[in-house]
């Protein structure tokens, strides 16, 4: 990658595809923005960059300290190293393109990004859902039924669960909100105007 590119990153800032480290501390440091990115649509990592000042720091690990450590992501992922010269600073760029044998883990710990951009460590029961494998089948029929009804309406309620299903409001909450926590629907306004729609 030319300079002219990094700094084209600069300028476009993070995102759901960029991710700008002044350092790496401890290696699972780097890996969950590896893993998260292998469990979403791919994206760019660059290593020695302080992207809140523009201030290049230069990368303080190795080509070979990522060829390793990138060992520990299960299942294998083909992942390109390069090093990019400045001067005397020399900066990582690290490409990874969207998994194809989701979902990714280091150390039995999958990530990936919540609405904010910040990565967070996912629990293995939910990590399927939320990468598009096997989305449904864990819920139950009325959770399904959920999810064919939001495909062709807006919204659901709790009341139009309670409705189209005769349960009690616990238990349509319980089961919404099973939905709500595998990021397969999302939650909409407060209290008696609290609806939900299919997660994007």
């Amino acid at each position: 990658m030319p300079w002219s590119d990094v700094l084209t990153c600069l300028k476009t800032g993070e995102g759901s595809q960029i991710e700008f480290l002044p350092s790496v501390g401890a290696a699972e440091d780097l890996l969950k923005f590896c893993v998260a990115f292998l469990n979403e649509t791919g994206g760019r990592i660059i290593v020695g960059i302080d992207d809140k000042n523009s201030h290049l720091l230069g990368s303080n690990v190795s080509k070979h300290f990522v060829e390793t450590i990138i060992q520990k992501i299960t299942p294998p992922a083909p992942i390109s190293i390069e090093e990019i010269q400045r001067g005397d600073r020399l900066v990582l760029l690290i490409t990874l393109a969207e998994g194809k044998e989701k979902p990714y883990a280091t150390r039995n710990k999958f990530y990936m990004r919540n609405t904010r951009g910040e990565v967070k460590k996912i629990a293995k029961d939910l990590i399927r859902p939320m990468v598009g494998i096997e989305t449904v089948l864990k819920w139950n029929t009325r959770q399904k039924a959920v999810l064919d009804y939001l495909k062709a309406n807006d919204t659901i309620t709790n009341r139009d669960f309670r409705e189209q299903h005769k349960v009690s409001h616990k238990t349509a909450h319980i089961e919404l909100t099973g939905l709500l926590n595998a990021s397969l629907i999302i939650k909409t306004g407060q209290g008696r105007n609290t609806a939900y729609k299919i997660a994007k």
